[in-house]
């Protein structure tokens, strides 16, 4: 089994690492969100162990990469000390396959690394059903009741991020990182990206599929 961690503490991170190994696996660390990221696109492993707080781009974020951008279905599992049941569901919505919470025991860890691992990757999906709406990743189009919508790159790219976290709210910081990394247009630009793709997505008698939630960013509804 050969397994990315992404964990910022080196304690932690030294003691997984020695377990994981003394137990025949080969593991690979990452102190932060794009060093992991980096590691996973150079290489194959088998499952991914992802901390939430970590200097960068958190392991929230990792996750949704790596199924959003990367189109990577290596297993997930998130090590993390956020414990309530919205930092779980959160985590599933992400593209998590299984979340443990700190502290926890090293065998617990190491049996659901096996159970991941034996499961295998996950099936690669080609199309993406939400609600009214399918997403076909293959043709980069989208389908809404019958009618087939071919977008611009741009727009697709925005729709691809809202329907990865749907129903959650994305914040315009996000959108722009994903869209343009550090070189953000200075004009409005997202905003003209998002009426245009509503625009695409919408016709007289059909409701709304994105939704502005003031202060904050937009919602793929479903």
């Amino acid at each position: 089994m050969r397994v990315l961690i992404l964990e910022d503490s080196l304690a932690l991170a030294g003691a997984l690492s020695d377990y994981l190994e003394l137990r025949g696996c080969a593991v690979d660390l990452a102190f932060h969100g794009q060093a992991f990221l980096d590691l996973a696109k150079g290489a194959r492993f088998d499952v991914y162990v992802l901390d939430v707080a970590v200097p960068g781009i958190d392991g929230l974020e990792v996750c949704e990469r790596l199924r959003s951008e990367m189109r990577d279905e290596t297993p997930v599992i998130f090590l993390t000390a956020r414990d309530t049941l919205q930092d779980k569901k959160v985590g599933f919505a992400r593209g998590a396959d299984d979340y443990l919470v700190k502290p926890f025991e090293m065998e617990e860890l190491l049996l659901r690394l096996q159970a991941l691992t034996a499961r295998g990757r996950r099936p690669e999906v080609s199309t993406q059903v939400l609600g009214e709406v399918m997403l076909d990743h293959g043709a980069g189009l989208v389908v809404r009741n019958g009618r087939r919508i071919r977008l611009h790159e741009l727009q697709w790219r925005v729709l691809k991020i809202l329907a990865a976290r749907s129903p959650l709210t994305v914040e315009r910081a996000v959108l722009e990182r994903e869209l343009w990394g550090d070189h953000v247009p200075d004009s409005d630009a997202l905003r003209t990206h998002i009426y245009r793709l509503r625009n695409a997505l919408t016709i007289t008698g059909e409701r709304e599929l994105i939704e502005t939630v003031h202060g904050k960013g937009w919602r793929l509804v479903r």
